[in-house]
């Protein structure tokens, strides 16, 4: 992430650029420091130093501890700690984030199933092939939000969610805040704002024990070291040669003597000096040398070409990562020289400068290392766009205040930074309504509906209540599922559990927000399928289809940023018979309607797997309207009043619209706690459409083998951690547990349900009555338990919830494999069938000689 090779180059020119904090436990902390902390940067380093088994589907439970043991002792040192998450994907990274999947998740998923059981479960094939469980956003949240509500008065602890990308919504706060930036990416040190003091990097902490001398720490030494300490406490800090620990989970206080935190630190201010290039450059710097949003090369996402690699384009293959930074800086450097120089006569010369623009055309010009005659008409302009588009991405606005304290922020509840007027959130978040809505109101009267649902919605999502992929869909008309280890050979879960579920939150969120324009196409537009392999892909790529735009001369010189302004519209394949029941029907009825009326409908581009990558698939938004006769009979009960959206009803009428729309309205399944009920919910929603898939196709063994046994269910709901401590697989040492292909699909399936049953509650602001239960369930002992490694107590699925699941789904339980063989061999080999003859397959003298006898007969 971020710049390519600046934190390799920092590394190599730490002496010159870097500085190091320290922070003890027991110093006066009249001025504490702030950390604002990249809370996804956070996450993987977590999981990278706790060396959880991530196979089974997440340790939320050991990860939330880990989690907890890391904040309290950095709030232990006197710091104050500011976490921030991302908002929702922006549009000019869409190709890097589907080349990540790829690489981090998709692939080594289907190199785990072509590899043999002995050699994948090795440690070293599961570290190289690491995968983020998805519910460690839910855990970390959940984790945080309760050490926020027990931390001290004196102790600062807060959750922010960014309004989009949260690298530049974290230097902005920490600028506000005269703080630091932690996390684990170089653009934090290309982004900059006045107050913003530098980034952290996670993996450069290193604790210690503090050591009872009575010495007085000097703030500065000769090397640059400097200490964040008063003098008051007279400690200094003591390092044990070769026993220092590194990584950001704290050692344990044996002593008592008190814990200290050493970290290093890098300003944009010492990189420019050491660059000797201005500040205000560092964003073309890491556009040029390729960052986030020049490093990808599919051409289907951009406004402008992203065929071209920019680094072949601009460096020889020869150079290093650090070269190429040199060669950036001193090529930017040299234009600005030529441009400043004044000439003999003391006039300005033909190389000035007159623009950022005429800077980027020259330094493109001076950094391609091709003939410029070879190079195809207009791609040169094509090159420069792309560029700024990149540098753009770093640019933070101008504050004119002072540097805040916490009380200075949130002027008007909408956002931490800004107000409602300049919020990104609150433009994407207000889109023109569906007109074919339920609700045909009068336009005062349909406005101040919709301010107070977004006024809701703003406050969950704020609150951290409301997922931020739900967001994306506002966003950018798109849904990215959270990938995780799954079958390559099944249908993939995001489709066959989850899109039922999505169908009615698209629904919803139109109805009352409205989903963005971009979101408009037209059926009759070409297929595009999306591919981004960076060697150009395989065969398949010769079906793939780019948008073309033609650039004229005048266009060219009259707005060059142009595609700044430009919609992201893809196209991709839609699969049907996953949705579920009436539904599915509603849906190919939207399709072939709008198709015949020429109409543009509302669409959502899911991005899922799709073989070894990730691609886009159209989804047709359903009005809810329609939607609501694929529910049970009865549901008009629940149905909203005239002028009513379904998220400004009570409470009660909306939890029973979400139990209808997920099949489990009982009054058993209403009365379990909250954790418990969700869990529920997840589970009866796999078992409900995996049998419902099952019935599409009769006959159809892989279908029929997908659906969950009773004892499987019973073990998935033993995972949690209900009535016991939170905590992993019981004291006692216990072997490995085996890693079965149907287990693992197993987690997968019931996971992504977990993850739409949740977010359909967020969006129906049902998040108090069905939170997320992540922090309870342990993959590990849901593992164990199918495959017998431990047995779990009788009392611990309680009688309720196992009936609550069981209700109305008598038939959705497939019988356990292998049944029926162990019926018949105790029988005998002389069974009779019910017409009263002797079963064929097993003969009158069992084994071969039945099988003879069965032949005569």
């Amino acid at each position: 992430m971020g710049v390519h090779g600046l934190t390799t180059y920092i590394s190599e020119n730490s002496a010159a650029i870097a500085k190091t904090l320290q922070f003890a436990s027991d110093i006066n902390k009249d001025e504490p420091t702030t950390f604002v902390v990249d809370a996804w940067s956070f996450i993987y380093e977590v999981i990278s130093w706790a060396g959880l088994p991530w196979v089974y589907g997440g340790e939320y439970d050991q990860f939330s501890e880990i989690v907890a043991r890391v904040v309290k002792s950095w709030l232990g040192v006197g710091l104050r700690l500011y976490f921030v998450f991302d908002g929702p994907y922006p549009e000019i990274k869409f190709p890097t984030i589907i080349s990540r999947v790829n690489k981090s998740t998709i692939q080594p998923s289907h190199l785990f199933f072509r590899t043999s059981v002995a050699s994948r479960s090795t440690p070293r094939f599961l570290r190289e092939s690491m995968m983020l469980p998805p519910g460690m956003y839910d855990a970390c949240v959940g984790t945080l939000q309760k050490l926020a509500r027990s931390a001290k008065p004196s102790q600062v602890l807060e959750l922010h969610f960014a309004d989009e990308e949260g690298d530049p919504y974290a230097v902005e706060l920490a600028a506000r805040l005269g703080g630091y930036v932690v996390g684990k990416d170089s653009d934090f040190v290309i982004l900059n704002a006045e107050g913003y003091q530098g980034y952290v990097p996670l993996d450069l902490m290193v604790w210690s024990s503090l050591s009872s001398a009575d010495n007085d720490v000097q703030d500065a030494e000769d090397d640059g070291f400097q200490t964040v300490v008063n003098s008051k406490a007279k400690k200094k800090a003591n390092f044990a040669q070769g026993t220092s620990p590194r990584g950001i989970i704290p050692p344990e206080d044996d002593d008592g003597a008190g814990l200290q935190l050493t970290a290093i630190t890098y300003s944009p201010a010492s990189l420019s000096q050491h660059l000797q290039l201005p500040i205000s450059l560092l964003p073309l710097l890491g556009a040029l040398v390729g960052n986030d949003f020049t490093g990808a090369k599919d051409p289907s996402f951009s406004t402008t070409s992203q065929h071209t690699n920019l680094q072949w384009l601009f460096f020889e293959r020869s150079l290093t990562l650090t070269q190429r930074i040199q060669r950036v800086a001193n090529t930017l450097r040299g234009i600005l020289t030529a441009a400043l120089t004044p000439g003999a006569s003391g006039k300005k010369q033909k190389n000035a400068v007159h623009s950022v623009m005429e800077l980027i055309e020259r330094a493109v010009h001076a950094l391609i290392v091709r003939n410029l005659d070879t190079m195809a008409s207009g791609e040169v302009v094509r090159v420069v766009e792309r560029v700024v588009e990149a540098t753009l991405q770093y640019a933070i606005p101008r504050y004119e205040g002072a540097v805040l304290g916490p009380e200075g922020m949130w002027a008007d509840g909408v956002c931490a930074l800004h107000d409602a007027q300049s919020c990104p959130l609150m433009r994407y978040i207000s889109q023109p309504l569906n007109q074919d809505s339920l609700r045909q109101l009068e336009t005062e009267k349909q406005e101040a509906t919709r301010d107070r649902v977004r006024a809701l919605y703003v406050a969950a999502y704020r609150a951290g209540r409301l997922d931020p992929h739900t967001l994306d869909v506002l966003h950018s008309g798109t849904f990215w599922y959270r990938q995780f280890l799954e079958n390559p050979d099944l249908e993939n879960v995001a489709k066959s559990i989850a899109r039922p579920i999505q169908l009615w939150i698209y629904a919803l969120l139109d109805d009352t927000l409205g989903l963005p324009s971009g979101s408009d196409v037209k059926q009759d537009k070409p297929e595009k399928s999306i591919d981004d392999e960076e060697d150009g892909g395989d065969e398949e790529d010769e079906d793939v289809l780019i948008d073309v735009v033609e650039y004229s001369d005048e266009d060219e010189v009259a707005d060059p940023l142009a595609p700044l302004r430009g919609a992201l519209q893809q196209l991709g394949g839609s699969d049907e018979s996953t949705l579920d029941g009436r539904a599915s029907e509603i849906h190919a009825s939207v399709l072939s309607s709008s198709a015949s009326q020429k109409a543009p409908i509302k669409i959502v581009e899911e991005y899922v797997r799709r073989g070894t990558r990730l691609a886009a698939e159209d989804i047709a938004v359903i009005p809810l309207s329609r939607l609501f006769s694929s529910l049970p009979d009865g549901v008009d009960q629940v149905h909203l009043t005239e002028g009513t959206p379904i998220q400004l009803k009570p409470s009660t009428e909306r939890l029973t619209f979400l139990l209808r729309i997920l099949r489990s309205d009982y009054h058993l399944l209403r009365s379990l706690p909250a954790e418990q009920r969700t869990a529920a919910l997840a589970l009866r929603w796999t078992a409900y459409q995996l049998q419902a898939r099952a019935g599409e196709r009769e006959g159809d063994k892989v279908r029929e083998k997908e659906r969950w046994t009773k004892q499987e269910a019973q073990a998935f709901l033993a995972s949690f951690s209900f009535y016991s401590p939170a905590g992993s697989l019981e004291a006692e040492a216990i072997d490995p547990v085996p890693i079965v292909d149907r287990h693992v699909q197993l987690v997968a399936q019931v996971s992504v349900a977990l993850d739409c049953v949740v977010r359909l509650s967020q969006v129906l602001l049902l998040d108090e009555e069905l939170p997320s239960p992540v922090l309870r369930f342990s993959g590990q002992r849901f593992h164990a338990y199918l495959t017998r490694s431990r047995v779990y107590k009788p009392n611990t699925v309680p009688d309720r919830l196992w009936h609550a699941c069981l209700e109305g789904l008598d038939h959705a339980f497939a019988e356990p494999a292998g049944k029926k063989k162990k019926q018949n061999r105790e029988t005998g080999a002389n069974k009779v069938t019910q017409t009263g003859k002797k079963s064929k397959s097993q003969g009158s003298f069992g084994g071969k000689f039945g099988l003879l006898a069965d032949v005569d007969a």
